[in-house]
């Protein structure tokens, strides 16, 4: 054999050994996939009814409708995220033991709005990727001095008492499982405190603790008729505002006058 005959045997070698390793590197890859689609299933899709909410004169609150589907074999979580911001809430204690007063300042620092946790059929606390806990971590706390257990505690009791924090367990009935599809829907409360902007409404599909899907849609809320304009009027034109609310509580001073005076000469 020649030299050149021996050089292209080898050539074809290395060509044959390089086809052999894509095709075992494709196979690989392919079962790698594969193996993620079986765990994962089909993805999450969400469904908001309504996707704006108007806050009118009546408004009193108003229910969100969530529908959708979830990977089969997994739990659905929904939770509704309001802006963040910082707010300073006033400490108040005794002075030199007998004064009820002012303290000091704590601000609590990227606080949501809004924080409302619906989930399905969990049997453990741990097992809910989102809620009290999850969001302990992502507040900070100023001055670092203070106790922040104790009052990170208060802010929930404070925010669960105004309705615009709450964690609720067995809250997402689901349908007839089909090709690997749950269907779900959650009936979500807001509440009447419910401040215009935007909200962020996700979904999480969780097995074991574990995320396995998720997905994010965005909940609108609106001012519309009188409590628009009276908003409008105090940011916009305070001069104005400041003007017709000084005449509306003369006139309504002037009708209660009369109502008074008219009832004492009934007697």
């Amino acid at each position: 054999m020649t030299s050149t005959s021996y050089y292209v045997s080898l050539q074809r070698r290395a060509l044959k050994v390089y086809k052999l390793s894509v095709a075992l590197l494709c196979a690989v890859t392919l079962a790698l996939f594969g193996a993620s689609l079986a765990e994962c299933g089909q993805p999450a899709r969400i469904t908001l009814e309504p996707n704006v909410i108007i806050i009118g004169a009546t408004y009193h609150g108003a229910t969100l409708t969530v529908t959708g589907t979830i990977p089969e074999g997994t739990e659905a979580v929904v939770n509704v995220v309001g802006q963040r911001k910082d707010t300073a809430f006033k400490k108040k204690g005794k002075a030199i033991g007998l004064l009820w007063m002012n303290l000091g300042t704590v601000v609590f620092h990227n606080v949501p709005n809004l924080y409302l946790v619906y989930a399905g059929n969990l049997s453990n606390d741990n097992d809910l990727p989102v809620g009290f806990n999850a969001i302990k971590n992502e507040i900070a706390i100023t001055p670092d001095s203070e106790n922040k257990d104790f009052l990170f505690n208060e802010f929930i009791k404070l925010k669960t008492k105004e309705g615009l924090y709450s964690v609720n367990k067995g809250a997402v009935q689901y349908g007839k499982t089909s090709n690997g599809i749950r269907p779900f829907l959650c009936k979500v409360a807001l509440p009447s405190r419910l401040v215009p902007g935007t909200y962020e409404v996700s979904l999480i599909a969780i097995r074991n603790g574990k995320i396995v899907a998720n997905t994010t849609q965005v909940l609108k809320v609106k001012e519309e008729g009188l409590p628009n304009l009276v908003a409008s009027l105090a940011f916009r034109h305070s001069t104005t505002y400041g003007i017709l609310a000084t005449v509306i509580a003369i006139i309504a001073g002037l009708i209660m006058g009369l109502v008074f005076k008219g009832g004492k000469g009934g007697h």
